[in-house]
């Protein structure tokens, strides 16, 4: 793997959330090709203590990873090179009544009126996508309304942060990759750096 590189593994969900994490751990080994008994993986929450926080490598140093389940599939993504955030999710999930009023700022919400009508979920999903990644990177998750975060698309995918203010990250450092994470799925990769990083599936 280069510098340049997002290691992405796309793997069938399971039904309880700790197998899937497992996956973490499983794909840190094979992007450094290590035994898995040398990878270490804590995921815990600052605010509570739960298990449902930033999972942050442990061990070896220098790994980045993040992970997203929807549907039956599940991602993780791994990165030696700096913080990053995965997201995937149905099409047909972001399509309930209500959504954009939770989701998606005033802006936002005037961007996908003017989409088709048949493009929209789709759009819809790649926008909601890149906030949840974005979230993801920072280690906010959703303590953060994620109508404080503006994105663009194009093409019915994310491309660029906007806008989100009070963040310490450095916006022009973010950038947004969109992948194919399977049938009915939308998915985003977020990370930090001078330049996007090139996703490679494992």
């Amino acid at each position: 793997m280069t510098q340049t590189d997002v290691s992405l593994l796309l793997a069938p969900r399971a039904p309880l959330p700790a197998p899937d994490r497992q996956h973490l751990a499983e794909a840190v080994a094979r992007v450094l090709r290590i035994e898995l008994a040398e990878v270490t993986i804590e995921q815990r929450c600052e605010r509570c203590g739960g298990t449902h926080g930033k999972p942050r490598v442990l061990r070896p140093p220098g790994a980045f990873v993040s992970l997203s389940r929807a549907a039956s599939t599940v991602a993780v993504a791994v990165s030696l090179v700096g913080p990053l955030g995965v997201d995937i999710e149905s099409v047909g999930a972001v399509s309930r009544a209500g959504f954009d009023d939770v989701a998606f700022n005033g802006g936002e919400r005037e961007v996908l009126q003017a989409v088709p009508v048949g493009e929209r979920d789709r759009v819809r999903a790649g926008l909601w996508t890149a906030k949840e990644a974005v979230l993801k990177l920072s280690g906010s998750g959703l303590t953060v309304d994620p109508r404080e975060l503006s994105v663009a698309g194009r093409g019915g995918a994310a491309s660029a942060l906007l806008s989100w203010p009070g963040s310490s990250l450095d916006l022009s450092q973010v950038h947004l990759t969109s992948f194919d994470a399977g049938p009915g799925l939308v998915g985003t990769v977020a990370t930090l750096g001078p330049k996007a990083r090139q996703i490679v599936l494992l």
